[in-house]
């Protein structure tokens, strides 16, 4: 009996210790951007849209991960397109108030701005023009029964047995842009070795397309 509840001893504390370290692994550890929200409100043919979580600073593709800062990146898509219009904006979240001139892209039909918080609930933006000021009640467009940034980065290692050494991942929140219906999680790994990314289902993190 005695040699029974030694192995059983031993047992348990190897048992505990796997648990330990388990917990104790960092989930951000080589991710140099983690994207987890995506809101989105239309009026009268005009989109805004927001997309919300940490990123490295400086944002470049080298392989590593540098320290994060939060970022919230606002787009206005209008329904008619003036490169000179000046948009402005005003988000007011809690007891934090955003603002400031939205940026015409260089490529797209769109203009955008970029404050650095993260913004974990849905808010409104006030966007105005020549006068005229229009309320978007941006809402989530992540299902509520989505996987979670860990989950999606576990999913998406499954699919590749190139990774190994140091490679910097990006797990992003995106517009599925397979069909444009919904959003999809897309996570990316990188090294001077390494390439490869993939789009996954929100809820049931089936592929929907991958990069070797």
């Amino acid at each position: 009996m005695k040699k029974i509840c030694a192995v059983f001893a031993a047992v348990m504390t190897v048992a505990t210790m796997w648990y330990l370290c388990a917990c104790g692994t960092d989930a951000m550890e080589n991710v140099s951007e983690r994207r987890s929200t995506y809101y989105s409100a239309a009026v009268d043919g005009s989109t805004v849209t927001a997309v919300s979580g940490v990123r490295e600073d400086p944002y470049t593709l080298d392989g590593h991960a540098d320290a994060l800062k939060p970022y919230t990146l606002i787009t206005l898509v209008p329904a008619t397109f003036d490169v000179d219009a000046v948009y402005t904006f005003r988000a007011a979240v809690g007891t934090s108030v955003y603002g400031g001139t939205l940026t015409v892209h260089p490529f797209g039909a769109s203009f955008s701005a970029e404050v650095d918080a993260e913004i974990a609930s849905e808010f409104t933006v006030t966007i105005s023009c020549g006068g005229n000021s229009v309320d978007y009640g941006l809402t989530s467009c992540v299902p509520a029964d989505a996987i979670s940034f860990e989950q999606a980065v576990d999913a998406a290692k499954n699919e590749f047995d190139c990774l190994n050494g140091n490679y910097e991942i990006r797990a992003r929140i995106i517009k599925n842009p397979i069909d444009g219906s919904g959003v999809c999680w897309h996570v990316s790994f990188y090294s001077e070795n390494i390439d490869c990314g993939v789009l996954l289902d929100p809820v049931s993190a089936k592929v929907i397309a991958k990069k070797n």
